[in-house]
């Protein structure tokens, strides 16, 4: 377990899978030039030593690849056993605990002296509509009838030296309706730099009123230490590098935020967001920006978002009760949203398949493609889905197409511009049934060895001398 991002970074060191930058580098777009770079050759963690103009350092890519995903929570690389080990850690959370002072709270400013260009904000990419911190910042807010946190990670844009532009989107903006409702302001608090299952947990996207936090009590092995915020009402990872507390007014003007280059690979449209007056902003001693470049696959956020957000969807598909279910992979170069594939057993009964994707899409927003093999597709292999695709699968027979009349993001580039506007979010879904079952006839017979005859090749394998 890992206490903290520190110490996190140190296990990279010390396996060649973090990369100290030591030139200065510009927070004007040289960092993401960079980070892009690193990305498209799957390269190793970026702690940037000296940004220009700073004093403090930022940290980039960090749970990049499924190798330090695995590391962080000890387990296999494989991408299936990482998924299992999300999801069981969401059946049974572990509550996290109040503590009194903490590390995240080694400096406080408030009022005059909050000031969000003190620490190294990059603007990532050109067309970018300013500097954001709010990459890979845990958003925490509060059920105003329930009392439950809520976490996740939402684009924040720096708008001068104590305001911060929110995409409010998803569950944090339909708590911020809440809090409209009752006339109150919504408290908020945006952590950076938390230990990796922390960050890992934030990504599940666990049912509205459970508190992510007890996910990463799971991950962890162990409850998650935190610590009341010093100007609001909230309690935050007491080993936090960054904490930026403040609120939304119920009647606060919104204003503009965007263009930003998003996970799409496009740039995602400008958005009328509310803003966060900044009331406190404590860190630590020398304090670790941490950030991540967004953009087309592959990168850090959607390896964040293709485990995250593959557990959270299998946990809700099988609180269904549908039999068979296997595995759910939300597929990377799908922008870890788009695609989902599941895999079955077998279909135990006509109109299964359709079933499973009609439950994809009532606990997915955003899915916009859902197919269904047998269990004897291994989904985390593309051409093993790609071979189902194309050869179990009659298009008139076993491919449903809604109406543009479902939930969507306004992130998706496909979306016509009008349908992007939240809370108005339109799109379209496709659903294919790439199993073999009820289907009117019976498969040919596949071209594979049988397994004696597997067997006797394996019993003399070596004497092949075939490496």
């Amino acid at each position: 377990m890992f206490d903290d991002l520190r110490s996190f970074l140190g296990a990279l060191k010390e396996r060649n899978l973090l990369c100290h930058v030591r030139p200065e580098v510009d927070w004007d777009l040289e960092i993401g030039a960079i980070q892009r770079r690193v990305f498209d050759r799957d390269g190793p963690a970026l702690f940037f030593e000296k940004v220009r103009g700073y004093e403090w350092p930022l940290v980039s890519g960090v749970l990049g690849t499924p190798e330090r995903y695995a590391l962080a929570l000890g387990c296999e690389t494989h991408k299936g056993a990482i998924i299992r080990k999300v999801e069981a850690a969401a059946a049974k959370p572990i509550a996290p605990v109040i503590v009194k002072s903490a590390l995240c709270q080694e400096n406080v400013d408030q009022g005059a002296s909050i000031d969000l260009l003190k620490f190294p904000v990059p603007k990532w990419r050109r067309l970018d509509g300013g500097r954001y911190i709010g990459t890979l910042g845990l958003v925490i807010t509060k059920d105003p009838d329930t009392g439950v946190q809520n976490v996740g990670i939402y684009r924040e844009q720096v708008l001068d030296r104590n305001r911060l532009g929110l995409n409010a989107t998803q569950q944090v903006g339909t708590l911020w309706q809440k809090w409209q409702r009752k006339g109150k302001a919504m408290p908020v608090a945006t952590v950076i730099g938390v230990d990796p299952c922390t960050l890992i947990a934030s990504c599940v996207q666990a049912p509205l009123g459970v508190d992510e936090f007890g996910i990463s009590g799971a991950l962890r092995g162990s409850p998650l230490p935190m610590v009341r915020c010093v100007s609001q009402e909230l309690e935050v990872p007491a080993t936090a590098e960054i904490v930026l507390e403040g609120e939304i007014a119920p009647d606060a003007a919104l204003t503009n935020e965007g263009p930003f280059g998003e996970f799409t690979g496009y740039y995602g449209m400008v958005t009328q967001s509310p803003v966060i007056d900044l009331t406190a902003v404590t860190f630590r001693n020398r304090p670790v920006l941490q950030g991540t470049l967004e953009g087309k696959p592959p990168n850090e956020s959607t390896m964040l978002r293709s485990v995250g957000h593959s557990a959270g969807a299998a946990a809700r598909l099988r609180r269904m009760n549908l039999p068979g279910l296997r595995d759910l992979y939300i597929t990377d170069m799908s922008c870890a949203n788009f695609m989902v594939i599941v895999s079955m057993e077998k279909q135990f009964y006509f109109g299964q398949a359709r079933q499973v994707i009609e439950g994809v899409w009532a606990n997915m927003h955003i899915a916009k493609w859902v197919v269904v093999v047998n269990d004897d597709i291994d989904i985390f292999d593309r051409r093993q889905v790609e071979w189902a695709l194309s050869t179990r699968v009659a298009p008139h027979r076993d491919i449903w197409v809604t109406p543009a009349n479902q939930v969507n993001t306004n992130l998706d580039p496909a979306a016509h511009p009008d349908d992007r506007n939240y809370p108005n979010l339109r799109g379209s879904r496709i659903g294919i049934d790439a199993t073999v079952d009820f289907k009117g006839f019976d498969f040919p017979p596949e071209t594979l060895p049988s397994p004696e005859e597997f067997s006797r090749v394996d019993a003399r394998w070596r004497e092949y001398g075939i490496d």
